[in-house]
């Protein structure tokens, strides 16, 4: 047990941390103070709300991703940084570049005067991509580049100072910094008002001044040319309570501006969602968005000055409030009637709220959310096109790179998160079904040959597949697989004006991550397997009324989510079945890309007509007609013409050397589809092999059958080692893997 003396020390020290975080985090100034920080770095000190997120874009960089459909550049705060990378947004770039494009738009208007709206289907990441930013505001905000402040009014006690309004005459003993009250002690102040909308400080300057030093550090070349400065800086002012604070104030010392900026507390402030500070979500069934309350009579104004007493001065509340000089999200916007968010035509366009006893100022980026469904409907009310023309619509689709998707359950589904053992390949499986159910069939007739009859032949895996990386259909000729290359981006964007869009229908991340934990529960497995998850979708498919993407009708194999779990449980299968042929030992990986690679040496001495080298016998002879032969047999397209591949393999080579000078052709990079066509062929006149191998591992797992001799025993063992060592088996989940392999691969075949 803790003893009394260690627990004290304990506390002692956590308390010594939190103090030293506190005096850290905590920067108080007076005016002056901040003033002489603005003088110095204006343009930093006087951003508005998108000048702001779009520096925390910039903050967090970018890098650039190469697609098949060509470089995207991705924004790192996406990625999550500050968290290890829990809650980053997989894929999804067109939207990142999108939001950074309208906050560039606002900055350089100097003014937010839309409303974003991001709009897809249920689960498509709308709002991770939104909690992204705001984690991405919270932890720049800690940075010294993404300082922010806003003010205080402190209003000290009679010891301090007296006179009629009770500091109009100083006195000597005011301990303060530049004869301000911005650093009095608690027990110093009889009272201390915060800006609730968190104001900017320099709206404490009379406009036309503020114009004139805005205009003084133009003209002094202190704020860079491309600065713009906003309308919320050159025309903002304070919230009414604070007017009515600053105009008692000037009133009591009959104008003199110097002593009402003693009273100012300049303090930085750091954006927190969770503290509704800078940040803020209004959720479907909230309908008030701000208010106001008078507070004259409160409890809390008691100790103010007699004069400030006897003004009107109200307390600001609600998210519109808590989000000003930030963010603020409409989360499911739609699902609201339209009466409740009607003040957004007003808000959006003139960055103000009207509440029953005036307006307030705001800056403040708004973004919403809603799918696909409600947009659809709201179309068609009265208000449309006024709402329209106030709205940014940026669309948000489910993704449509396989790779991309299974970055989404890697993190959510791990040994950790399930109650059995965890078997490779489980999110793959997920993530190619539910890609799969999103992707739609091409209208061919939009393409010229040889695109056009590629793409009335492509199947949805195939498709995925070209999505993916760039993998072209084995049936393609090389001659058209160029071709067919080129157009990939022309084939993703083929739907994109269309009301159904690819990537607007199908299974939803969410869904599959359901899917994936219900497995994980399945009474018939030891392991969580995709055989369980393959009988989850087999269950999911079956009612037809949960989703509409299950209604779809199938179109060139296109919409078959029943299909497409034996297409994605034979593609699984073919995967199991390479890593344990590897594990049994039957054929080094390296074996096949060797012999591609003097396939290539061939071919290309006989398309330059030279003699090849002899490695053994040091003497040149004809190039090898029958390894020719024997590779290209195995991997030509049916009707490839020879010569035509062959010119089309060595161009491809040489594209690649262009961009990497001096380095060694990859060929399994390069001809992955081909080489594995090659290994296949092998596995395939070593079907008997393989089948007692795995009799032998399902014997040993289960413990049946006869007894094995010593040396197939050991076989067994050692592949069972080597699917842990290599690909991240346990032994259970090798031998369910196994026995589902034997079944229905090498018994029933």
């Amino acid at each position: 047990m803790t003893s009394n003396s260690e627990a004290t020390r304990l506390l002692r020290d956590v308390s010594g941390r939190v103090r030293e975080t506190f005096h850290h985090d905590r920067a108080i100034l007076s005016y002056g103070d901040w003033f002489d920080r603005v003088l110095a770095d204006p343009a930093p000190n006087l951003r508005s709300a998108p000048q702001y997120i779009r520096d925390v874009f910039d903050h967090f960089g970018t890098t650039t991703r190469s697609l098949p459909h060509g470089d995207v550049r991705r924004f790192s705060l996406f990625d999550a940084p500050w968290s290890g990378g829990e809650g980053r947004v997989a894929g999804q770039e067109h939207v990142q570049n999108e939001l950074y494009r309208l906050l560039a738009n606002f900055a350089r208007d100097g003014k937010v005067s839309r409303l974003i709206v991001l709009h897809g289907p249920n689960g498509s990441a709308k709002s991770s991509l939104l909690g992204c930013v705001q984690g991405a505001m919270e932890t720049y905000s800690h940075t010294d580049e993404g300082a922010v402040y806003s003010f205080a009014w402190i209003f000290p006690s009679e010891k301090i100072v007296k006179g009629t309004l009770g500091f109009s005459d100083r006195a000597a003993s005011a301990p303060t910094k530049e004869d301000s009250y911005a650093h009095l002690t608690a027990e110093q102040v009889d009272a201390r008002l915060p800006c609730e909308l968190r104001d900017h400080p320099i709206f404490l300057l009379p406009r036309s001044e503020r114009a004139d030093l805005l205009q003084r550090l133009r003209d002094e070349r202190r704020l860079p040319d491309d600065f713009v400065v906003s309308r919320y800086i050159l025309e903002g002012d304070l919230s009414p309570r604070d007017r009515a604070i600053y105009d008692a104030l000037l009133l009591a010392y009959d104008g003199d501006h110097a002593e009402v900026l003693r009273h100012v507390q300049v303090e930085r402030f750091y954006f927190s969602h969770r503290h509704g500070t800078g940040l803020s979500t209004v959720e479907p069934q909230m309908h008030v968005d701000a208010e106001a309350r008078q507070i004259t009579a409160d409890r809390s104004v008691a100790n103010l000055p007699r004069p400030l007493q006897t003004v009107p001065l109200y307390e600001l509340s609600g998210p519109l409030v808590a989000a000003n000089r930030g963010l603020l999200e409409f989360s499911d916007l739609l699902k609201r009637p339209p009466e409740a968010y009607k003040y957004l035509l007003a808000t959006s366009e003139e960055a103000t709220a009207s509440l029953p006893q005036f307006k307030v100022g705001l800056d403040a980026v708004l973004i919403a959310s809603t799918n696909e469904k409600y947009l659809e409907a709201f179309k068609e009310h009265p208000d449309w096109m006024s709402f329209k023309a106030r709205m940014e619509l940026v669309r948000v689709p489910y993704l449509l790179r396989f790779s991309d998707e299974i970055q989404i359950y890697e993190r959510q589904i791990t040994s950790t998160t399930v109650s059995k053992e965890l078997s490779p390949h489980v999110v793959e499986v997920a993530a190619m079904w539910s890609v799969l159910t999103r992707l739609k069939a091409s209208d061919a007739s939009r393409y010229g040959e040889p695109v056009r009859s590629i793409m009335k032949r492509i199947q949805p895996l195939e498709k995925l597949r070209l999505y993916d990386d760039a993998t072209v259909p084995d049936w393609v000729a090389a001659t058209d697989a160029r071709r067919l290359l080129a157009a990939v981006k022309q084939i993703r964007d083929e739907h994109r004006n269309d009301t159904y869009y690819e990537g607007r229908l199908g299974a939803s991340a969410r869904e599959m991550r359901t899917i994936i934990l219900n497995a994980a529960h399945h009474p018939e497995y030891r392991c969580l397997t995709p055989l369980p998850v393959f009988d989850e979708l087999r269950e999911l498919v079956r009612d037809t009324s949960l989703y509409e993407f299950l209604r779809q009708e199938s179109v060139n194999g296109f919409h078959d989510n029943p299909g497409f779990i034996d297409v994605v449980h034979d593609w699984w299968l073919t995967r199991f079945d390479d890593e344990i042929r590897h594990a049994m030992g039957l054929v080094e990986e390296a074996r096949y890309e060797e012999l591609f690679a003097r396939y290539v040496r061939h071919i290309s001495h006989l398309l330059k007509n030279e003699k090849v080298l002899d490695r053994i016998t040091g003497k040149y002879v004809e190039p090898d007609r029958d390894l020719m032969k024997e590779v290209e047999d195995v991997i030509l397209a049916e009707g490839e013409d020879r010569d035509e591949f062959r010119r089309a393999v060595i161009g491809r080579i040489g594209a690649w050397g262009l961009d990497h000078s001096g380095e060694q052709p990859r060929y399994r990079e390069l001809f992955r589809n081909y080489i594995e066509r090659m290994e296949e062929d092998y596995y395939r006149r070593q079907r008997r092999v393989i089948l007692r191998n795995l009799q032998h591992i399902v014997d040993v797992t289960y413990e049946q059958g006869p007894p094995l001799d010593d040396g197939s025993q050991e076989a067994a063992i050692r592949t069972i080692e080597r699917m842990q060592s290599q690909f991240g088996y346990t032994q259970a989940c090798t031998a369910e893997c196994a026995a589902h392999l034997l079944r229905t691969r090498y018994l029933e075949a």
